[in-house]
């Protein structure tokens, strides 16, 4: 002990007669009292607050964004599969309702229009006479039909096509 003694004051009699040292000294102090805090911080936030690593919770985490990435790719197939059938599904109906012969009243013979947004579909025309009713149906692709449509089938279609 007297060893460390005579080291100390010799030590401390250099401090106070060289200003440098002394600065230098206060320097490395105050090094040493900075990390011993920033020593026992990392060690709280290696050890976590509740006893996890910090190593454990970025783990954790790693896994929870992966899942969220492959839950993000099977939303977004699922989302082109619906539009894929959307796409293909009757989206709009317009229906026209027509009386064929002049004589007869109250408008019973209708075209209905049931097409998709490609406009593919078909339409479907009922003629009401005296002796009864005749359903026709014809194929519509791209907003038009290989038959020869009526005027009030090609303006169902029309208006099919503005509800799109």
């Amino acid at each position: 002990m007297d060893a460390f003694d005579t080291v100390f004051h010799t030590t401390l009699a250099e401090l106070t007669g060289n200003p440098i040292l002394s600065g230098l000294a206060i320097l490395v102090l105050f090094a040493l009292i900075q990390d011993f805090f920033l020593f026992r911080r990392l060690r709280r936030l290696v050890r976590g607050g509740d006893g996890k690593s910090l190593e454990g919770t970025i783990r954790s985490l790693q896994e929870r964004a992966s899942a969220l990435e492959t839950h993000a790719v099977k939303a977004a197939a699922a989302f082109d599969n619906i539009d894929a059938r959307l796409a293909t599904s009757i989206r709009s109906v317009a229906m026209k309702r027509f009386d064929p012969f002049q004589n007869a009243g109250g408008q019973q013979s209708f075209a209905t229009a049931l097409l998709n947004e490609k406009g593919d579909g078909i339409v479907i025309s009922g003629i009401h006479a005296r002796d009864g009713v005749r359903v026709y149906s014809k194929d519509v692709s791209n907003f038009k039909s290989e038959r020869e449509l009526s005027e009030e089938e090609a303006q169902a279609i029309e208006e099919a096509k503005k509800k799109l």
